[in-house]
């Protein structure tokens, strides 16, 4: 009996093989494909198997995309406002560098985070008073941590003007250094006068500008306007008096520090700034 049934089970298992290999054979003399590409077809067809493409913005890209992270390197040239008279009598036109991140949140919305570091030219002012020769040197910078909201227009072209606004945390940091020279009993004695005070405030950046896209890279103008709110005040007590030798001994110098002294600045600027940014990715 156990002979029987393996002789049925031979019989069954070399049919099928013959019938497989006689339908393989059909097919390959329909379409001309070999046994082996025909099964290597299959195998790809069924498993779906492909390779992804790496996601690179094209050359001719000419909209921002939803999710589209952004960073970049701005720099920028600072010209104070409000003259001699004020803070343009303590800064001279400026220098800046600036680090961006962007996150597009809409087709037509960037919102960014930037830090950066302005360092204001400085002023020197020269002068006799009372029989002193006078030199006063200031020096100002500023820290701004802004986070700005911009809008977009689709102008469907790689230039993409916008407006915005940006907002945030400013330090300043003001130094002052003065010496006074004067003559006495035949000889020139020096003072010496210096300030060193940082503070900060809230500040407001409105904005011009626009992108123009290079696929993988994109240039950024604008014009920009700045203001710290509160300015800078500065009074007696920030100041630090050093007679010479002279006064030291005898009590005298060539000036009298002024103990109610008091003065204000309103601290604004205007701003040309040139940037360069790439887009990562969603």
């Amino acid at each position: 009996m156990q002979k029987v049934l393996l002789t049925v089970l031979t019989l069954v298992l070399v049919s099928t093989l013959g019938f497989a290999e006689m339908k393989l054979k059909l097919i390959s003399d329909f379409t001309g494909e070999t046994n082996s590409s025909f099964i290597n077809n299959n195998l790809e067809s069924n498993l779906n198997l492909s390779v992804a493409q790496e996601v690179v913005p094209p050359a001719d890209m000419k909209e921002f995309v939803k999710g589209m992270i952004i960073l970049g390197l701005l720099a920028d040239v600072t010209f104070p406002l409000g003259g001699d008279e004020d803070f343009g009598h303590i800064a001279g036109t400026g220098f800046s560098g600036h680090a961006m991140i962007g996150y597009v949140v809409a087709n037509s919305w960037l919102l960014t985070l930037r830090g950066g570091y302005i360092k204001y030219g400085e002023q020197t002012t020269s002068g006799n008073d009372f029989g002193a020769d006078y030199t006063w040197t200031n020096n100002y910078s500023q820290i701004p941590i802004l986070l700005g909201a911009y809008y977009l227009f689709n102008t469907n072209s790689k230039f993409k003007p916008y407006i915005g606004l940006a907002l945030g945390l400013i330090i300043q940091n003001y130094k002052f250094e003065g010496t006074y020279s004067y003559d006495f009993g035949g000889q020139t004695y020096t003072d010496t006068e210096t300030a060193d005070k940082s503070s900060s405030g809230f500040g407001m950046v409105p904005a011009l500008g626009t992108y123009y896209l290079l696929g993988s890279v994109m240039l950024n103008l604008a014009v920009e306007y700045n203001i710290l709110f509160g300015g800078l005040e500065l009074t007696a007590d920030d100041f630090t008096y050093n007679p010479s030798s002279l006064g030291k001994i005898n009590g005298t110098s060539g000036i009298t520090q002024e103990e109610t002294y008091s003065e204000s600045y309103t601290i604004s600027s205007f701003s040309v700034l040139l940037g360069v940014s790439f887009p990562i990715g969603k």
